[in-house]
């Protein structure tokens, strides 16, 4: 499920193998059920000096995918989201303290529209956050499946992911271990964190850290052992005074 939760997931597991991965996502829902995501992706000199060294051939999947995110092509991110009530508010590329850093906003009038958006990020995906309507004045923020449909090209491209997964070779192995052994190395440069707003009264909510209506999940450094767990938001809040479509349990 490559979708906002999917590159949560992926970057957690980069970042734990190597500290070189910092992510902050921050999305506040309003009381219509639109809103607006902010994604900041920076990936550490030693990761991108890594890979431009060995290159992705036989490293890790999720390294792999990292690292291409940051070759997002705008153009082709607004051409992807037209159509679903999705707008690219900010798109931006740049290098900070040696960082390679992406900053991508996306102006959503619905989670459906989001949850899209984000799987074209990764080049595919078939779900991702949803609204739904508990009933007894409560809505829930959970993940969920939409099952857009697959095309062709994409079903023949995972079966060939699957395959070359499959047949990892001692020298790609051998690769595999070199780099981690270079990364392991900045592991104090290690920052991922998730912030989800929603319009309603927070009732409950899965996450380690809730400020009024705002859930927040984090790894760093000193936590990464701990706190590496679910990252998929369960957030129940009050559905009193909003006017949003949700989706029925």
């Amino acid at each position: 499920m490559k979708n906002v939760l999917k590159i949560i997931a992926m970057v957690a597991v980069v970042a734990m193998m190597s500290g070189c991965v910092q992510m902050h996502m921050d999305t506040e829902i309003k009381k219509d059920g639109s809103g607006v995501m902010d994604m900041t992706l920076s990936l550490s000199k030693v990761l991108t000096d890594a890979v431009e060294e060995m290159g992705t051939e036989g490293m890790d999947d999720d390294i792999g995918n990292i690292t291409e995110l940051l070759d997002i092509d705008k153009k082709e991110l607004e051409k992807a989201v037209k159509g679903h009530d999705v707008k690219v508010k900010k798109y931006k590329r740049s290098v900070v303290d040696g960082r390679e850093t992406l900053n991508v906003a996306f102006e959503f009038k619905n989670l459906e529209g989001l949850s899209f958006a984000m799987s074209e990020v990764m080049g595919e995906g078939d779900g991702g956050m949803a609204i739904i309507d508990l009933g007894d004045g409560q809505y829930a923020l959970r993940p969920y499946e939409y099952n857009w449909p697959v095309s062709e090209e994409e079903v023949a491209e995972e079966a060939e992911e699957e395959m070359d997964s499959d047949d990892m070779d001692p020298e790609a192995m051998q690769k595999q271990m070199e780099l981690m052994g270079k990364l392991m190395g900045a592991m104090g440069e290690l920052e991922v964190s998730m912030k989800i707003t929603v319009p309603g009264d927070i009732i409950e909510s899965n996450a380690p850290v809730v400020e009024d209506r705002t859930s927040i999940w984090t790894i760093n450094s000193s936590n990464m052992m701990t706190a590496g767990g679910d990252m998929e938001p369960n957030i129940i809040f009050s559905s009193k005074g909003l006017k949003l479509k949700a989706i029925k349990e």
